[in-house]
């Protein structure tokens, strides 16, 4: 017996809306005025037009990279997604499921240690080389590279370098060291991309819709449209900018004065600026969320009461209000609310007094913590200093560390405290690299052994009833001693011109601009 991932696999049930309007009309989400509905992005009657360029404003730093391996922001997505591509892609809605992109199947035995990957026929990249076995094994290759190890290596650690094999041209065998049931859900980021053999990152060469023309780190980037991209039609688009920007001011006077002509992750406190820009508003809903992270292998934060204590801090509802001005729903300490085994457990709200009991028997009361963030993804700034006024209310002196994005991405992982934000998902699939020691993006430190036991045993299940009880468990660990304080789930607010279509809210997991997927976008 086997089972496979192919055309189509639904991975979760969900939850999701989209607004569609003006930005001269405000408001949002679960605690402001709901936006008025649509069915779908605006289109354009008949087939899209083909031809000119996109250029979009996005908040972006120095440290950008064009290395899908080693990508990690939104930047740096927005970018490889329309450069790369990966096996499979995540479809926009919801239920939360993949397509098949580069690879035709993904198959794996019943017990879970080897998969077999054949890929379609006749994809080209860039430089007209044939993608081929080769390409998928190099790929792997890179990012397991432990002299220079890619962000996904953590999702899979079960891989054996020595054990890929090609079957023949088109198909790679996987030999696992490990059970890895959710192997075929691991492809469709950025970071999962297939490269080349022989891949410079100084000329970087995919199989994406656009090409690449230019790129200066922390200032623009120019692709053109690849004429060869395997979905016949296309992308319509003959060139897209991504122009950075370091903070909201200077990107909302851009898209005010025609500089650019769509603009991602809106703090939605800067709508009222743009009214009567005359823009399209989209509104994605999903399991999106900002937390606020707390190192948990560092004192005061290594102590579960402090953790305990700080969640006990926060007034939720008046963080969807003053954060987010509406646009987000409250969220309950754990990640991935369109996981299956998504468990319903008592919400948690503020409770000043327990929180300051909590602090005292962990010999912190009067404490003072530096809260270190920076304007990304729509203004993580908002919800630090929201955070730092419901604080005092305990006691807590909470010193706001507002930095450059260039700054705030450069020491990436060792703030003791700080926000980040994390695209929705199941957490099967997202806890090898944000909660595995040694996973590429653990911000947290988080090392739980408990909690390791429970993953280990959902990478050897098959049964997807026995899946839903083992991610149930999983995610308890982090509502009962996880290290974030997940307050709410983030509607991002994204804008662009009238005259272009194509954008789909990606409620599946919440990524800016339809996930950047630029490949669909046209103008009227």
């Amino acid at each position: 017996m086997s089972y496979s991932l192919d055309r189509r696999t639904f991975l979760s049930g969900g939850i999701g809306a989209l607004g569609v309007l003006t930005l001269a009309a405000c408001g949002g989400g679960s605690s402001g005025g709901k936006p008025a509905a649509s069915s779908g992005p605006s289109t354009a009657a008949g087939a899209p037009k083909r031809g000119g360029t996109l250029i979009v404003g996005s908040l972006g730093s120095s440290k950008d990279t064009l290395d899908a391996h080693m990508s990690s922001t939104d930047m740096d997505q927005q970018r490889c997604q329309n450069l790369y591509d990966s096996l499979t892609y995540l479809e926009a809605g919801l239920p939360y499921h993949q397509e098949m992109a580069l690879a035709e199947s993904i198959e794996m035995n019943a017990t879970a240690t080897v998969a077999t990957v054949r890929l379609k026929k006749g994809i080209e990249f860039h430089n007209g080389k044939t993608l081929a076995a080769e390409d998928l094994i190099f790929s792997m290759q890179r990012i397991l590279d432990p002299n220079h190890l890619g962000k996904a290596h953590t999702s899979f650690a079960a891989v054996n370098p020595a054990g890929m094999k090609a079957l023949d041209s088109q198909t790679v065998q996987f030999t696992l060291k490990s059970p890895d049931a959710l192997f075929p859900q691991r492809w469709g980021s950025a970071s999962t991309s297939i490269l080349p053999v022989g891949f410079d990152p100084q000329k970087p060469v995919g199989t994406g819709p656009f090409m690449f023309k230019s790129f200066t780190p922390g200032s623009r980037s120019v692709f053109v449209r690849n004429p060869n991209y395997w979905i016949t039609g296309q992308p319509y688009l003959d060139e897209i900018q991504i122009i950075d920007f370091a903070d909201n001011t200077s990107r909302t006077a851009a898209v005010l004065s025609g500089q650019i002509q769509a603009l991602d992750g809106i703090d939605p406190s800067l709508l009222g600026q743009l009214a009567g820009a005359h823009l399209e508003q989209m509104i994605t809903k999903s399991g999106f969320y900002q937390p606020i992270t707390m190192r948990v292998d560092q004192a005061p934060f290594n102590d579960v009461r402090v953790r305990q204590a700080f969640r006990l801090i926060v007034d939720r509802d008046a963080m969807v209000k003053q954060a987010y001005s509406g646009y987000a729903s409250v969220g309950n300490d754990m990640p991935d609310p369109a996981d299956p085994g998504y468990p319903s457990l008592p919400q948690r709200h503020q409770d000043i007094d327990q929180a300051k009991s909590l602090l005292k028997a962990a010999g912190h009361d009067g404490l003072t913590v530096t809260f270190t963030t920076a304007p990304e993804n729509g203004d993580l700034v908002n919800s630090a200093q929201v955070f730092a006024q419901q604080a005092a209310a305990a006691g807590v002196t909470v010193k706001l560390d507002n930095l450059t994005p260039t700054a705030y991405d450069a020491n990436f992982g060792n703030w003791p405290l700080t926000n980040g934000y994390w695209a929705a998902g199941v957490i099967g699939t997202g806890y090898s690299g944000r909660f595995l020691a040694g996973g590429g993006l653990n911000d947290s430190h988080w090392d739980d052994a408990g909690g390791v036991a429970i993953y280990n045993q959902l990478l050897r299940q098959v049964d997807p009833t026995k899946q839903n009880e083992l991610a149930s468990a999983l995610l308890k660990r982090f509502y009962d001693m996880g290290p974030d304080i997940i307050h709410t789930f983030k509607q991002n607010v994204d804008a662009y011109s009238p005259k272009l279509t194509g954008f789909q809210p990606f409620n599946s997991n919440g990524w800016s601009l339809g996930a950047w997927r630029y490949r669909l976008v046209s103008y009227k």
